[in-house]
């Protein structure tokens, strides 16, 4: 399913690199840029520190990235805050008398395997830094 898991945690990243008081920030600060309940930057923050992306600095409970920008690709964000993440999911309840029913389903759950794969593989390509390059702030 189409969620903001992945938006989310690729805002959470870049935003912690571009901060320079990153031994203050915290999850208020992180969910006011995000415009969310800090609660949720809390969660998906646990989620990316699990998997490498992000730490905490001890002294004032701050965050930093724990690998740099160039090295962590959209896919590994993905996984970290959705590990299970399904594009698209097929319907269900099928009539099982009607083979017309039982054989799109299998169709276009083979479409959709392969729409997924080509999405995971274009996030494999796809880096932090790169999309923190396209970034413009106005002042």
């Amino acid at each position: 399913m189409i969620n903001t898991r992945l938006a989310i945690g690729i805002h959470i990243l870049a935003f912690v690199e571009c901060v320079p008081e990153k031994d203050t920030l915290n999850s208020e600060i992180v969910a006011e840029s995000i415009g969310t309940n800090p609660v949720v930057v809390r969660r998906m923050s646990s989620a990316l520190k699990k998997a490498g992306l992000l730490k905490s600095i001890s002294i004032k409970k701050g965050l930093m990235l724990a690998k740099k920008p160039e090295n962590i690709t959209l896919y590994e964000i993905l996984k970290a805050v959705d590990p299970s993440n399904e594009l698209f999911v097929v319907h269900q309840k099928v009539n099982p008398q009607c083979t017309y029913g039982q054989s799109i389903v299998k169709v276009i759950e083979s479409e959709f395997r392969t729409v997924q794969a080509e999405l995971e593989g274009n996030l494999k390509k796809k880096t932090l830094h790169d999309l923190m390059k396209k970034v413009v702030t106005h002042s």
